[in-house]
């Protein structure tokens, strides 16, 4: 049979094409320490008599398979689509609980690398897909909470995993509970059907500090309101650990104006209680100057805790003194001869949070006596309180700065 030669020409492009598609996929395969990526690739599988090996011979393979994750890590660069492919073989199939670990570690790092190199989401999608695969499915807890802990740095793609995530959240080992807990945390409001699993957490007597301060922190970011009486019980109960006090009062700061001002006043009446520890000071503080939209009812308290020991409470409750100015009509001349005292506090980042205030109420609340208060200060020695000052001076006088 004679074959036209118009159909050799076309074979011959067809076979050169293919030659050059495979030579051009061999010269852009990634190499690491001059090995190809196929190289490395081929160390991470799994001798099929592994279960026969001794122990030696385990280690050895085990050895070589996580150098080949290593390396397959260290090419994420190249953006190779084969890369996370392999690692979820390993993820998946490995026998050995640390090898399925490092792929873990290694895909949600080369993910996220790949995600921001090429300003798409899609590497999170599938590596959120095959990690709430391992968190429903690996035998081994740790592994179960590797993949928690990544779904956390997935969000928003991590969504789909919110069910796996309550249900980790529900089992006894704390650190996969807390893993679980700390992504819905990341979630936010999306993972609004776990609040009451985390309330139910959250109230739980027997529950560990840990698990328990992550759920506070998880109510708070997803701005649980059902969740206020019992961060406020928590807050009010000296008998509670003050790690469990302080994520409490940090949740309700999270909360904005969804927990509303039923609770400023019990706040501050706790920041003037002599009993009450430094640190859960700062954090009723912190607080309250967060919660503008329901701190007035608080600033009987305040007052008296501009004269707190702590420069950092005083400085605080200033700035929060700050926000409700125009809220406080009738009862304003006290506050203002509270704060006009500050101005000669011994702290310095007292006497500045002082004048800023001062400068935070403006023309509108201001009189002689306070603009006569701020000239003065544009000569104090302090070279930070004269610019300060003068700053405040231009805003009190009306004057635009420059």
């Amino acid at each position: 049979m004679v074959v036209p030669k118009h159909f050799k020409a076309v074979a011959a492009l067809l076979i050169l094409g293919m030659l050059t598609h495979a030579l051009m996929a061999f010269q852009e395969e990634p190499v690491f320490q001059g090995k190809k990526f196929s190289e490395w690739e081929a160390m991470l599988k799994v001798d099929s008599n592994y279960s026969k090996l001794s122990d030696a011979e385990k280690e050895k393979s085990a050895r070589s398979r996580r150098a080949g994750l290593i390396a397959l890590e260290l090419m994420a660069n190249s953006l190779d689509k084969r890369i996370l492919p392999s690692m979820v073989l390993v993820l998946k199939n490995d026998p050995e609980e640390k090898l399925r670990e490092t792929a873990a570690l290694s895909l949600t790092r080369v993910a996220l690398k790949m995600s921001e190199k090429t300003k798409s989401s899609s590497t999170r999608q599938y590596a959120a897909e095959v990690l709430k695969e391992s968190l429903e499915k690996d035998k081994s807890i740790r592994v179960k909470e590797i993949a928690a802990s990544s779904l956390g740095k997935m969000v928003p793609e991590s969504a789909p995993a919110i069910p796996a995530l309550i249900l980790a959240m529900k089992q006894k080992d704390t650190g996969l509970r807390v893993a679980a807990v700390d992504a819905l945390r990341r979630l936010g409001p999306e993972a609004k059907d776990a609040a009451p699993d985390l309330r139910a957490l959250a109230s739980d007597s027997t529950a560990d500090i840990i698990s328990k301060s992550f759920a506070f922190l998880a109510l708070g970011n997803l701005k649980d309101v059902a969740a206020i009486p019992v961060l406020l019980q928590t807050v009010q109960d000296a008998k509670m650990p003050l790690e469990l006090r302080l994520p409490a009062a940090n949740a309700i700061s999270m909360m904005g104006g969804e927990s509303g001002g039923v609770i400023a006043e019990k706040l501050g009446l706790l920041l003037i209680e002599e009993g009450t520890p430094k640190d859960l000071k700062i954090a009723l503080s912190i607080t309250l100057d967060s919660q503008e939209s329901f701190a007035y009812p608080a600033w009987k308290s305040m007052v008296p805790a501009l004269k707190d020991r702590d420069a950092a409470v005083r400085s605080i409750i200033l700035h929060c003194l700050g926000s409700i100015g125009a809220k406080l009509q009738k009862d304003f001349k006290v506050v203002q001869a509270a704060v006009l005292g500050c101005v000669n506090d011994s702290a310095l980042e007292v006497r500045l949070a002082a004048v800023e205030t001062l400068g935070r109420w403006g023309p509108e609340l201001s009189d002689d006596e306070v603009v006569k208060k701020v000239e003065s200060l544009t000569k104090d020695t302090a070279k930070e309180m004269r610019e300060t000052a003068a700053t405040v001076l231009k805003r009190l006088k009306g004057t635009p700065s420059n």
